[in-house]
């Protein structure tokens, strides 16, 4: 048996009332979920997008950066205006000491106006004043939208429990493999921070050039959408951001990697059979699932090969488009990355190394981002594969 595992969504919250029938009922949750990260560069990944590791601080410790920022820039301000006081005097800021300083940096940058310290509220036309009163203003705008606007601090007062944001989220190389005959063109995401966004959903397009049978190109970029068979589509594309999630889409024929040479021609303007526009694409794995009939009196298309699969590929100048969406539970904003994979970019025969691991000390889930980009090879054609291993 292996060692009893921390909760997936812990249970240190506020505890539950005790009824008669449940004497010790535990406690609620908090909503975290018991996940240890490790691997990857954290510091880039932070740095790279700073305004959403601000937002997800914890608001108190977010109120004293603010604060100290404030007192930061009034000290450094004071001393500028004590050297001018000393270096200058043609400028008549009649300043003794940093105390003084303080006084009237804190004056100038929240517009008290409580007067200059001499007389000379021009103070003789001296152009370093000049700029350092121009400078503490403009500064003093952009602390105040920044820091107390609606960039930072603002979007923190409505939030509920926790924030769940990052766009950190970074798909590693596709693979392409053949499973039980079929061929998957197959990548893999999980967001890199804690804090996960909520709803996320992925789609899949290919962006490419369509080309005529004698290699004549009819129309340049065309955006074709891909259906996903993992995620489940026709369910809503939802991911559990939290854990690596593979992705995972059948080049059947209704698949804008197919190559057009392994559609037969009778087959080419049926839509149970075969894409054909404007009608609504459908899925291979449905008919296989039972879910849909083919039309029987029409041939199925043929199975490709890598080659054919490669040159279709060269011959479009196909890219695919992986667009991953999720609201931003702090300011209710839709957050979206965008990948896209070319020809180079793709493996054949391969698959992920498992990064999921059971942490030594919780026995819970622990992702490893040093592996999260490997591959290892496998056999051109599995007949059987592990659920959710690819």
């Amino acid at each position: 048996m292996p060692p009893r595992a921390a909760r997936f969504v812990d249970r240190a919250g506020k505890p539950v009332v005790k009824t008669p029938g449940r004497p010790s009922p535990g406690r609620m949750s908090r909503g975290v979920l018991n996940i240890v990260r490790t691997g990857g560069n954290w510091q880039q990944i932070y740095w790279n997008d700073l305004y959403h590791t601000l937002i997800n601080v914890k608001t108190p410790t977010l109120i004293l950066g603010v604060i100290a920022t404030y007192i930061s820039v009034t000290l450094f301000f004071a001393v500028a205006y004590l050297v001018v006081s000393w270096k200058d005097p043609e400028c008549n800021v009649g300043i003794k000491s940093l105390t003084e300083a303080y006084i009237f940096s804190i004056e100038t940058i929240m517009t008290i106006g409580y007067g200059a310290p001499t007389n000379d509220i021009f103070y003789g036309g001296c152009g370093s004043m000049a700029l350092l009163l121009t400078l503490e203003a403009q500064l003093l705008g952009h602390l105040h939208q920044r820091a107390l606007g609606r960039d930072v601090l603002y979007p923190l007062f409505p939030r509920v429990g926790l924030l769940h944001y990052s766009r950190c989220i970074r798909p590693p190389t596709p693979l392409i493999r053949k499973i039980r005959g079929e061929y998957y063109f197959i990548f893999q995401v999980c967001e890199r921070r804690k804090h996960q966004l909520v709803e996320a959903h992925i789609r899949c397009y290919a962006v490419r050039d369509d080309v005529s049978a004698d290699g004549t190109e009819t129309a340049l970029f065309q955006t074709h959408s891909m259906r996903l068979q993992q995620p489940d589509d026709d369910l809503g594309p939802y991911l559990l951001m939290a854990m690596p999630q593979l992705i995972v889409h059948r080049i059947d024929q209704w698949s804008p990697l197919f190559p057009p040479a392994c559609l037969a021609t009778s087959s080419s303007d049926d839509a149970s059979t075969a894409a054909a526009f404007p009608n609504p694409l459908q899925r291979a794995v449905d008919h296989d699932t039972g879910n849909r009939d083919y039309n029987s009196a029409v041939p199925i298309a043929l199975q490709p090969t890598q080659a054919m699969i490669e040159a279709h590929f060269e011959a479009t100048n196909m890219e695919v488009v992986a667009l991953l969406e999720g609201e931003d539970s702090t300011t209710s904003n839709t957050a979206q990355a965008r990948h896209s994979y070319r020809l180079e970019d793709i493996v054949w025969d391969h698959m992920f190394v498992p990064c999921v691991k059971r942490h030594p000390v919780t026995h819970g889930v622990w992702v490893d981002f040093d592996v999260f980009h490997e591959m290892v090879p496998v056999a051109a054609d599995a007949s059987t594969v592990p659920a959710s291993v690819f």
